[in-house]
């Protein structure tokens, strides 16, 4: 078993036993070793989970995204004393990686945003957060959440698509749409051309011009092929003032004949004789549901169905031996219909029931069968914490247990019957909502809005009328800007006792928390049954096979790099040591590196970029080598893209777009004039320093990387300059790269133009080797008159590159290093005006979307905290959401309209 750094957990985190099974340690071999694994499990392989608290799920260009994050760790989830780094990723609506933010976690709470750019393409982006330790246990357990982005300065293209027909014909799908396209004051677009695109799994299969109506309208039809595609979108695009293209992706609905409908016999098996309950769920290819109804064909008395919510449902059927069922389903439509097997009868084998009443203080557990060969063993368990296990066998065919409540933690049970070799016959996952495991929140003082007034709300922590203290996250948002249907969420409930232990999507997960009604924990019950808890396979609890840890529990920011002979030699090196300075000396550190050259600089805790300087000496050597730090990869650059479900941007938010832009810009004017003196000397010197080493002046196309969306997922130099620059082709392979640039001069045309680093001339080999986070600016010299002034050797234009640094290739001298690393992100603060004072500066039009957002909102022993904030001028509404949980791991989740 591997052992991995970490920090010691609290005793209460390692293993919760019922007091049912204790005299089974002694005497039976299955038990002890399953206890014996469980509790291993938990100790040396704790899982941790990742909950971000988002100010709101729309958002204009220019805008920032606001988080605050919550990392658990353990099978009882309290805040995580492990990882302290999360990364945190957003991806644009093409699903490209644009930025990464490393969020320092203290105590299992941290906080940070993304500052959108103003201008780009909007769609539906994604978000999604892990820690290095989560990177063993699979992405599919990442915390992500989509968003939706829209381009404010967009006033003009605003199109509907109404999918009239999709008909199966051969191998081909062919849709029959109606485009309706309206200006932001609802005006027809009359007699405009629109680019139509279709894409499957972002490849593009075709495109067509149509041209609208004086209504603003035009029907038209286009095929794709009969295939399950992910997913599937129409890009549509216009030219505004035949200049500035404005697009737009919309989600095309698929045909029923393409969806995934799947039968779960409870506890897995259906068996001759016995009567089982079956669940269902169809869902489309990109996991939305399908509402479908159906019947058993053949039986004597009909048995039909129909879907509940989220396309699952549930039906009973008695099975007999060699019949092989089948469904025939349909949604709808009443010509769309397919016929579906049912699972294969067993002649032999087990069912169970489950039945768990809110109003009971077990969960039942029913097995019937003809299994008669040996015996039995129930385990139970939520998350690894095993809470009930006992041993047994059929009596005449029949068996039953009783599981109390009271050892359930809260989320996903997981129970699973085997036999004496460890094999799981029968599983069942049942989730259990224990008592006092989550806090309620209230607000009093309930104010009446008015234009810029003062807010002042107090805010309650209770349970069991016990004051409660805690950490919590606030977001106010005008509620006419933002949507307020929280069944489209996934809260820090919903997350971190749902989603997070299930694969695949669940759709509007919040639902299934917002009453204890029967429908609703009928819904509830039936995600139990149609989705399987993969964190844990039998097998290897049989085998005593633990996950596999590549990645190590992060405490801090660690950096690797290597030591290399200036000159190489056979003898190599020694061995020896690296001693870093981060910034101006506030930390140094030092390690040893072997023959190898490998060096590890672990658990570093700094923020923004800092200047590092490292040197290295060899016991062989000496100075004379140089050194790399090696850049992390990241893990992921592309995610699978998405696209709009309906086209409908919220209208209140596009209309504020102007006023808020222009808040943000004179609070960020007040936030530069606040700066100490010495920091903006220091950015106009390093501007001043840049131009002072431009030996052959400016280029004719500046590349700044601070300027580019999404810098932090470039490796090299050449991605920043690929599709940049007009006539300028980059071509990159492994780990080489070639330029043209056309329209210079033909002495050697077609040959690569000359490469310059800190004005000394290079390969591209060279500067593939730069680390972009070193880059302060890239010039590209295209036309003749710029090109003279390298002579021949610019005949073919120039590619100058300046490092931050000044120094080069490495900003090395004999065994020195000085480069750019990047550490934690620093949040910006979110700006609250004061309108206590009327001024000039404040009587500004204020139409903030996010009116108040804290990310660190403590409560004490008391049990009460207060709010205050000034309303925006037309707020008339405010929608407040407070997310958290204290040093326990007790969740509370509270929305409310004020």
């Amino acid at each position: 078993m591997k052992k991995v750094l970490r920090t010691q957990l609290p005793l209460f985190l390692i293993f919760i036993v019922s007091f049912s099974f204790w005299s089974f340690q002694k005497n039976d071999p299955l038990t002890q070793k399953i206890l014996d694994y469980f509790s291993n499990l938990q100790s040396e392989f704790p899982v941790e989970k990742v909950h971000l608290h988002l100010d709101k799920k729309a958002y204009t260009l220019g805008e920032d995204i606001w988080f605050s994050a919550y990392v658990t760790a353990g099978g009882v989830q309290v805040p995580s004393p492990l990882s302290k780094t999360l990364y945190v990723d957003l991806f644009d609506g093409e699903g490209k990686l644009v930025m990464q933010k490393k969020v320092f976690i203290e105590d299992g709470f941290g906080n940070g945003d993304f500052k959108l750019p103003d201008f780009g393409n909007e769609g539906v982006y994604s978000i999604k957060a892990y820690t290095a330790w989560m990177e063993n246990f699979g992405a599919e357990y990442f915390y992500h959440q989509n968003i939706e982005i829209y381009d404010g300065s967009n006033a003009v293209f605003f199109p509907s698509l109404t999918f009239e027909e999709k008909i199966v014909s051969g191998e081909q799908v062919k849709y029959s749409v109606k485009l309706d396209v309206l200006d932001l004051k609802e005006n027809p677009l009359a007699g405009e051309t629109i680019l139509m695109k279709v894409f499957a799994e972002g490849e593009q299969l075709s495109e067509k011009e149509v041209i609208l109506n004086a209504q603003g309208q035009v029907s038209y039809s286009f095929n794709l092929p009969f295939r399950p595609f992910s997913s599937q979108w129409v890009e549509l695009a216009y030219l505004e003032n035949g200049e500035y293209e404005v697009s737009k992706k919309i989600k095309i609905p698929y045909v029923f004949q393409l969806a995934d409908i799947q039968f779960f016999p409870e506890g897995g098996h259906l068996v001759s004789g016995y009567k089982s309950n079956i669940a269902f769920k169809g869902i489309y290819p990109d996991g939305s549901p399908v509402d479908i109804e159906g019947e058993v064909i053949g039986l004597a008395e009909p048995t039909k169905f129909k879907s509940f919510f989220g396309g699952m449902g549930l039906f009973e059927l008695t099975p007999e031996s060699g019949v092989n069922y089948q469904v025939k389903v349909f949604d709808q439509e009443p010509n769309d219909s397919k016929t579906i097997d049912l699972p294969k009868v067993e002649d032999k084998g087990l069912v169970v029931t489950v039945i768990n009443k809110l109003e009971l203080a077990y969960i039942t557990v029913f097995v019937q069968g003809n299994y008669q060969d040996e015996g039995l063993t129930i385990v139970s368990h939520t998350r690894g914490m095993i809470n009930y296990m006992v041993n047994g066998e059929l009596t005449n065919g029949i068996w039953g247990v009783r599981i109390p409540k009271g050892n359930i933690l809260s989320g996903i049970n997981h129970i699973t019957i085997l036999n004496e070799s460890g094999i799981p016959l029968l599983e069942r996952l049942v989730f259990h909502d224990a008592d006092n495991t989550t806090i309620d929140l209230g607000i009093t003082k309930k104010p009446t809005l008015s234009n810029k007034s003062l807010v002042e709300l107090e805010v309650i922590s209770m349970m069991e009328n016990v004051p409660m203290s805690g950490e919590f996250s606030v977001s106010i948002t005008d509620l006419d800007q933002v949507s307020s249907n929280q069944d489209l969420d996934n809260t820090i409930i919903s997350n971190l006792l749902l989603t997070s232990d299930l694969k695949g999507s669940v759709y509007q997960p919040s639902y299934y928390f917002k009453d204890k009604k029967e429908e609703t924990l009928q819904a509830l019950d039936l995600v139990m049954m149609t989705n399987g808890w993969r964190r844990l396979h039998w097998q290897d609890v049989v085998s005593e096979k633990f996950p596999k840890a590549d990645r190590l529990i992060e405490r801090g920011i660690s950096i690797e790099g290597v030591v290399k002979e200036k000159t190489k030699s056979k003898k190599g090196l020694r061995g020896g040591e690296v001693t870093a300075m981060i910034g101006d000396g506030e930390e140094i550190i030092s390690t040893p590196f072997t023959e190898n050259g490998k060096f590890l600089l672990p658990n570093i805790e700094f923020f923004e970029d800092k200047e590092m300087t490292i040197t290295a000496k060899d016991e062989r050597v000496r100075e004379y080598v140089d050194i790399e730090i090696l850049q992390q990869d990241k893990y992921f650059d592309k995610i699978e893209a998405k696209a709009f479900s309906k086209l409908n941007a919220p209208k209140n938010l596009l209309e504020s777009f102007a006023a808020r832009q222009m808040m943000n810009r004179l609070f960020e004017e007040e936030m530069m004039i606040e700066l100490e003196g010495v920091e903006i000397e220091a950015k106009t010197m390093e501007e001043e320093t840049l131009e002072q080493r431009r030996t052959y002046g400016q280029g004719d196309v500046v590349i700044k990387p601070d300027n580019i969306l999404g810098s932090d997922a470039f490796t090299n130099i050449f991605q920043m300059i690929q599709g940049r620059v007009a006539g300028v082709q980059v071509s990159i392979s492994g780990t080489s790269a070639t330029v043209l640039i056309r329209g210079v001069g033909t002495i050697n045309a077609g040959t690569e133009p000359l490469f310059l680093l800190d004005n000394m001339p290079v390969d591209a080999s060279i500067l593939m080797q730069v680390n972009p986070r070193d880059v302060a600016a890239i010039d590209v010299f295209k036309d003749p008159a710029s090109t003279s002034i390298f002579g021949s050797q610019g005949s073919n234009g120039a590619i100058a590159v300046y490092t931050k640094t000044g120094d080069g290739i490495l900003g090395v001298s004999v065994g020195n290093l000085v480069s750019k690393v990047s550490g934690y992100s620093v949040a910006k603060e979110f700006y609250h005006p004061n309108y206590e004072t009327k001024t000039v500066e404040n009587s500004i039009s204020d139409k903030r979307s996010t009116i108040y957002w804290n990310p660190r909102f403590s409560i004490g022993e008391s049990g009460k905290a207060e709010i205050k904030y000034y309303n925006s001028d037309v707020a008339t509404k405010h929608l407040v959401v407070i997310e958290g949980m204290d040093k326990q791991g007790r969740l509370a989740r509270f929305e409310t309209i004020l």
